[in-house]
């Protein structure tokens, strides 16, 4: 032991290179095992917070260019729609490779009525956009451009517009009819987006008012595969209202519509979701869960009777977690959201046919009653697609999903989605071009978990490439160490065994002397290590400059969670790392001493003579 000591002393600029260099090196151990450890947590807790959402939307066939009659430029505008030559249906982007997480749904709405409940609704808040009424001109002639009315009669739940005088045109007719003033007419007349015109609005100055168009009433029902279902009656625009007029087929539709006003008025929309991750409002944190609880995945799958409600419909009908709530589906909307119907914070408007083909109103075909599990609230104007009172359950809860189709329309970013693993996304892709798929656009959300999860890769790298130069690094400086403190130490292992040592007590006092020197170096690395460790801020670097609203823990308004709790300097962890670098040397200077007293002492002279 005391010739280690002298060595040391003998050689102190030496003897501190080395404790220098065993301090870089296990201080580069240090941070590379702990750059590791951390990434695998990083990346574990963004694994859990992160989800990948894919949407679908398809592109029409064709367009179709028509001509639309405009009354106030006297002429024809060209207008252009999308024409589709068939539905994409659900079942065809159910790729068998395809490993989701939810499968694709192509989400419809039904519309419940239920009119022992306070809607938010019913309470209006707009001026009418549709109505029923009956109305005299204030003036004979052509209805066209914007003339005068008086509307004497509202048939329908909105009375507003009972006795006031407004401007109607028929604006998209290029022959209107002529209307006296004498007599009383009926109409569905709708809010138009022109302003009025014509010589009697100018000529008196009257305030600009946007005008009136009266529209026929119509079915609009729709087969399970998109076709459009003809109406048996052809309707006019205007009709004069005669003696006998309300028992005449026309008639009798006037006044079924203006009840189905009273329906929509106490119904509410309901959504069928296999989960709310689907849903964009859930998605993007705009409508989030305010109490309760989400439905399980059993309870998706088994189509349970549960719900999640608004905490506006809760509050006005005194509804808690726990309560039950009845619907009563009577239409199908496979093209709009619901909230085109019922949109907040308050109003409803319905832009078609809530009829049968018999000119009836549309039957029940499913009713139920649903335990309220959970209660959702929403931003007061960002929460796109959530209507007003709209209920959300399981989609196999509804047994038939597909009964009075009222609107039909293609694949979009709001109707259609989907949930694969996170980090999936070429993988997809990639099954994609095996199928004739170029009419449908697929557009992936992952709430930037790619960018995140590439910063976190190069983490792993760099922290990979440390954990090698380090490794390599150490096992060089314990060969160097071994070296100089037993190579070079033969005569004097020769001396003590000539003198009566064992080849254990030898071995053991030589590698105490290294075992004093090697925990001067690892200490003061291990500490070095963990300083810097600890000043680097994982997620910062893994995320560059992604913006962490974006994860579920931010939209959720909750305190951001401290992934890496422990701290990216691990003490504990970094103690291995010294103690790697302590048993590294250890165990290459007991191999080479236990060659070394292998041999004869009188040999280990000779040796120690040729090598000097």
């Amino acid at each position: 032991m005391k010739s280690y000591v002298k060595q040391i002393l003998r050689t102190p600029v030496q003897t501190l290179f080395i404790i220098l260099l065993v301090m870089i090196v296990t201080a580069m151990l240090v941070v590379g095992g702990n750059l590791w450890t951390a990434s695998n947590r990083l990346s574990k807790a963004y694994e859990d917070d992160f989800i990948t959402i894919g949407t679908v939307s398809q592109k029409s066939d064709s367009v179709q260019e028509s001509r639309v009659w405009d009354a106030k430029k006297e002429e024809y505008q060209i207008r252009y729609e999308s024409i589709y030559d068939r539905y994409v249906m659900q079942e065809e982007i159910n790729f068998p490779e395809a490993e989701y997480l939810v499968e694709p749904e192509k989400r419809v709405y039904w519309g419940s009525y239920a009119p022992e409940y306070l809607h938010a609704s019913a309470e209006g808040g707009f001026d009418p956009v549709a109505t029923i009424a009956e109305f005299s001109p204030m003036e004979s002639g052509i209805l066209s451009p914007s003339k005068r009315i008086k509307i004497t009669r509202v048939l329908g739940s909105d009375k507003r517009l009972e006795g006031t005088v407004s401007w109607l045109c028929d604006h998209t007719n290029r022959y209107p009819v002529e209307l006296l003033e004498e007599k009383t007419y009926i109409a569905m007349i709708k809010w138009s987006t022109v302003d009025t015109h014509g010589k009697e609005w100018e000529e008196k100055g009257y305030l600009s008012h946007l005008e009136y168009n009266p529209v026929p009433i119509e079915t609009t029902l729709y087969t399970p595969e998109g076709e459009r279902i003809e109406d048996s009656l052809k309707m006019q625009n205007v009709y004069e209202v005669t003696e006998g007029f309300y028992e005449t087929e026309i008639g009798r539709r006037y006044l079924e519509v203006a009840d189905m006003d009273y329906i929509i008025k106490e119904s509410q929309p309901v959504v069928g979701t296999n989960s709310t991750n689907l849903l964009p409002a859930f998605y993007d944190g705009t409508a989030w869960l305010y109490e309760g609880r989400y439905p399980t995945s059993e309870e998706y799958e088994q189509g349970s009777t549960v719900c999640l409600v608004p905490k506006e419909f809760a509050d006005n009908n005194n509804l808690s977690v726990g309560d039950q709530v009845i619907t009563r589906l009577y239409f199908t909307d496979a093209n709009e959201t619901p909230d085109s119907v019922w949109p907040r914070p308050v109003g409803r408007y319905a832009d078609f046919g809530i009829l049968d083909l018999d000119g009836n109103p549309l039957r029940i075909f499913e009713e139920k009653n649903y335990l309220i599990i959970g209660i959702y609230d929403v931003a007061p104007v960002m929460a796109d697609d959530i209507a007003s009172d709209e209920l959300i359950v399981p989609l196999n809860s509804i047994h038939k999903k597909m009964e009075n189709i009222v609107e039909y329309g293609p694949m979009t970013d709001t109707n259609t989605s989907f949930q694969i693993k996170n980090g999936s996304i070429p993988d997809f892709l990639e099954i994609i071009t095996k199928y004739d798929m170029d009419n449908l656009v697929f557009t992936f959300h992952d709430r930037g978990y790619s960018v995140l999860m590439e910063g976190i890769r190069n983490l792993k790298n760099m922290s990979a490439a440390l954990l090698i130069m380090g490794l390599i690094a150490a096992v060089m400086l314990t060969l160097q160490i071994s070296h100089i403190y037993v190579t070079k130490q033969k005569k004097r292992l020769a001396v003590e065994r000539l003198l009566g040592m064992t080849k254990k007590w030898c071995r053991n006092v030589s590698l105490a002397g290294i075992l004093l020197l090697l925990p001067l170096g690892t200490v003061s690395g291990v500490k070095a290590g963990i300083e810097i460790s600890g000043h680097v801020n994982m997620e910062d670097m893994a995320r560059e400059n992604f913006d962490r609203m974006y994860s579920n823990i931010g939209i959720s308004g909750e305190q951001e969670a401290d992934l890496l709790s422990q701290g990216v300097g691990d003490v504990a962890l970094s103690c291995v790392m010294g103690g790697l670098v302590i048993a590294l040397g250890m165990t290459l200077s007991g191999v080479k001493l236990r060659k070394i007293l292998r041999g004869e002492p009188m040999y280990l002279m000779e040796d120690s003579m040729v090598e000097k």
